[in-house]
């Protein structure tokens, strides 16, 4: 059975977009006019470090429908924010960003962590994504079967070079996205790693159709949290050096978006 079910609707308009559920929270007085869409989000996915920016930073949350998910970084004048707590994986991800589009919202780093495929990834090595190959079926809505979704080259470049100014190590390379991340299986991570993936994680190649789609300028990166490329899973998800890597990707996005 293919995704989507119906192969030429990638010409048709949608039933409703975006824009016209937030006219609808709009028009029930969730989103308050003296309030701004920042120009730059940063998208996580662990609570842990959403939690984090919003106690160790100074913030402002938004008063109305994002209030629980958008948090504007006051060091930017509110130029961006940080948005979290909205749930993990392609749809969560994808639906995010979709209503943070249509509120004015126009540019996008997405920081999370990722499993390891190859050998020499450790907890807290960096990787800024090159592309995503697509073994989720919410892309497959936006952009036809064919091809890996790659990111906004410009604003992956700044990520890059806002690593590097920090003095970060990182490396570049494709990221295998699964909604199924109980169900990985060793035949098709080696196949996925043959094609070139690095790391595993369940968001990149959601967020790139989306935003190609939109034509939003949009860039992710990772953190290792786990490794699959021992002969047995190695998790490390609450190391100290995964959440060190979180926040020095927090920071570096925060960079590349102030710029």
């Amino acid at each position: 059975m293919p995704v989507p079910l119906d192969p030429d609707k990638y010409e048709r308009p949608s039933i409703f977009a975006p824009a016209d559920f937030i006219a609808y929270i709009r028009s029930r007085k969730q989103l308050p006019d003296d309030q701004a869409p920042p120009d730059g989000v940063i998208l996580c996915y662990q609570v842990a470090l959403y939690d984090h920016v919003t106690r160790a930073h100074s913030v402002t949350p938004h008063r109305g429908y994002f209030g629980r998910h958008l948090s504007y970084l006051d060091d930017t004048e509110g130029r961006v924010a940080i948005a979290g707590r909205f749930g993990v994986g392609a749809p969560a991800a994808a639906v995010m960003l979709e209503e943070l589009l249509a509120f004015g919202c126009r540019r996008f780093v997405s920081i999370g962590t990722a499993g390891g495929l190859v050998r020499g990834l450790y907890p807290g090595h960096l990787v800024l994504c090159s592309g995503a190959l697509r073994d989720e079926g919410l892309s497959y809505h936006y952009l036809p079967d064919g091809r890996p979704a790659l990111p906004h080259t410009a604003l992956t470049d700044a990520m890059g070079s806002a690593m590097a100014a920090s003095g970060l190590e990182y490396r570049r390379g494709l990221a295998w996205t699964t909604d199924a991340i109980y169900r990985e299986t060793r035949p098709e991570m080696d196949a996925r790693v043959a094609e070139g993936a690095v790391v595993v994680e369940m968001e990149a190649a959601a967020l790139f159709a989306v935003a190609e789609y939109r034509a939003a300028p949009l860039a992710a990166c990772f953190t290792i949290s786990d490794s699959l490329a021992e002969p047995e899973w190695k998790p490390d998800f609450l190391h100290e050096d995964t959440a060190a890597g979180l926040e020095r990707l927090y920071l570096a996005a925060l960079s590349a978006l102030s710029a």
